[in-house]
């Protein structure tokens, strides 16, 4: 069989069962017409080739996501499986402990924001290799987990990050952020998201926010150029509210003053604000 590389909408009885099974609900902040399933080739611990990995992604990085996974292949770097999470019910630990690699599913995290994985911009590779760890209260403990909370908890066995084994994600952290997931959660404190890639959530509010020729162009610029959108608080992003201003006039700035995306987030808004503003 060839190798299987392939883009397309969600079908209608796709969307049926993502609602039933709840990965996506009507209050997620994209619709299901924005998003894609992505089909894909890889390799397996064993070595071999599978013809049947499936991701759901955003549209607007339909492309990249694809790009990721073609140079992962190349590598023949291993993947235990991909599979869509109504697969697991909507259950995140289920597909964490099936070492499953996956991508959308609607849902919030502490504190009530949408995950990233709402926006079908959030990737995990390989759960059971690179584990999620977050501080842990005496009454979530676990055996051999002390006051971490450990997902999958077979992860405990890969929490040395010295000893790169096949399926750990150190050795291709550079190709997802030469694709737009310059964000990887192996950087943060606590949590700690070793499997877990990203664009930065002021990003996906602006792609959330904008049309699909707007969010195409603007996702691309953010491709090679990611310090300002990775710099913005995504608590106080205002940008989405200068983009709604003037949709036009805001992507046309960033492609005529590239310099944008190099400043600081005060300095960049202040600038877009005089470009953006109605002439008296």
């Amino acid at each position: 069989m060839a190798n299987n590389f392939s883009i397309e909408p969600l079908s209608q009885i796709s969307k049926k069962i993502i609602e039933n099974k709840g990965v996506w609900n009507d209050k997620c902040p994209v619709s299901l017409e924005r998003l894609r399933l992505l089909k894909f080739s890889y390799y397996d611990f064993n070595d071999s080739e599978h013809h049947n990995g499936e991701i759901i992604i955003l549209d607007v990085v339909a492309d990249y996501v694809a790009n990721i996974f073609k140079e992962l292949h190349a590598l023949k770097f291993p993947i235990d499986k991909a599979r869509t999470i109504e697969k697991y019910n909507g259950n995140d630990e289920e597909s964490m402990a099936d070492n499953n690699s996956s991508s959308f599913h609607c849902r919030e995290i502490t504190g009530g924001l949408p995950s990233i994985h709402s926006y079908g911009l959030a990737i995990d590779i390989n759960p059971l290799q690179n584990p999620y760890i977050a501080e842990s209260d005496i009454s979530n403990k676990k055996p051999n987990q002390g006051l971490l909370k450990i997902l999958p908890a077979e992860g405990y066995n890969y929490l040395n990050r010295t000893n790169i084994r096949p399926g750990m994600v150190e050795p291709i952290v550079t190709i997802f952020t030469r694709n737009g997931f310059s964000i990887w959660g192996g950087k943060w404190n606590n949590p700690i998201d070793w499997q877990h890639f990203q664009p930065s959530r002021a990003m996906a509010q602006l792609l959330a926010s904008m049309s699909y020729d707007d969010r195409y162009t603007f996702f691309n610029l953010y491709v090679k150029e990611s310090k300002l959108l990775n710099s913005i608080d995504p608590k106080e992003n205002k940008f989405v509210a200068l983009y709604q201003q003037n949709p036009n006039l805001f992507i046309q700035c960033f492609k005529d003053l590239p310099n944008l995306l190099t400043m600081d987030p005060q300095q960049a808004y202040e600038l877009l604000s005089s470009k953006l503003r109605t002439p008296k």
